[in-house]
């Protein structure tokens, strides 16, 4: 899907087709897993060349951050979470030229929509390239940092029913607690790692657009496109970037003691388990012993024509049972 618009008298325009004249005059261009015909069209009126989804899904900076004819291209990952599905990164890149802001993407993030909401709500934002580069960066950040806290909130309740529960009871419920407890964590660390990724990818994009990126200067016309107010904002998206790139790290320690945690209650379960199977085999295993004694039909054993022999017995297998278990409990084993 190609979309284009344009800003006129302070509103937003939603330009129709992807004639040449359009294309050109449009401020922003945004690509929706585009047609070859679509990525033809951009590229005749911008006389530039539109990256493959192959190429988007390189990992290496040189992929993902380049110039080329004058353009900047910057890819980055966003955390998508589709409805009833595992989180995973969307990549997004980003065409810059002196005049026009181009988006290529394949999927529908959140941060996407943000952003869209935002351009509608503020037209101006489009008006200027690099503006709308630091801003679309500003709203993936302050979305990241919502995921974040969302994880955050979820492992302090976590951690509360983790050490609420009775680990050493061997109720079905107990067991289905901490198997969906071991779940949750798992998506917490996944969803975690994944804002971390897209974290890295914010990080290399602001080095590359302050001109740091591999110790590299920026260029003289890049200084003169950026004022003051882009340059301040720059510096505090970066400190952004860094400060959740820390608590980022954090989630994932609390994750992994909480994982640990919970194992740790899992195997104390099962602990319990084996020991009252344990005290169990213990208990019965001298009335059995007495029962296999006396169960031996041989010849001369006096007590096969005793009167009281089989009274007998059963007193033997219920105290060789009792003594065992009045131990243990006198020992606090049980």
């Amino acid at each position: 899907m190609l979309r284009s618009f344009h800003v006129e008298g302070g509103k937003l325009h939603i330009d129709e087709g992807d004639s040449l004249s359009l294309l050109q005059q449009a401020a922003w261009i945004d690509l929706l897993a585009p047609t070859p015909e679509e990525d033809h069209a951009v590229e005749r009126a911008m006389e530039l060349s539109v990256p493959t989804r192959e190429e988007m899904s390189e990992v290496e900076s040189s992929s993902n951050l380049y110039r080329e004819s004058g353009a900047s291209y910057i890819t980055v990952r966003l955390v998508s979470r589709p409805r009833d599905q595992q989180p995973k990164l969307a990549a997004v890149t980003m065409i810059v030229t002196a005049k026009q802001f181009v988006t290529l993407r394949y999927a529908d993030p959140t941060p996407f929509k943000l952003f869209c909401a935002r351009v509608d709500k503020t037209p101006k934002v489009i008006e200027h390239p690099h503006d709308a580069v630091l801003t679309f960066l500003e709203t993936v950040v302050d979305r990241v940092a919502d995921i974040l806290e969302e994880i955050g909130n979820g492992l302090d309740v976590l951690a509360g029913e983790i050490f609420a529960q009775d680990a050493t009871s061997t109720k079905k419920a107990v067991e289905k607690d901490l198997a969906d407890m071991l779940r949750q964590i798992g998506r917490s660390g996944d969803l975690a790692g994944r804002a971390r990724e897209s974290l890295l990818s914010l990080t290399r994009a602001a080095g590359f657009l302050s001109g740091e990126e591999n110790g590299e200067t920026p260029h003289q016309d890049r200084n003169e496109a950026m004022h003051r107010n882009e340059s301040l904002r720059l510096k505090t998206l970066q400190r952004d970037i860094k400060s959740l790139l820390e608590h980022d790290a954090y989630l994932l320690s609390q994750i992994q003691f909480l994982l640990d945690s919970n194992l740790g209650m899992i195997s104390i379960q099962q602990n319990a388990i084996i020991k009252i199977l344990s005290v169990a085999a213990v208990i019965f295993l001298p009335p059995t012993l007495v029962g296999s004694l006396y169960g031996m039909n041989f010849e001369h054993m006096p007590e096969l024509k005793w009167h009281l022999g089989y009274p007998m017995a059963i007193v033997m297998m219920v105290l060789s049972a009792v003594l065992p278990y009045w131990y243990f409990r006198r020992r606090g084993w049980l």
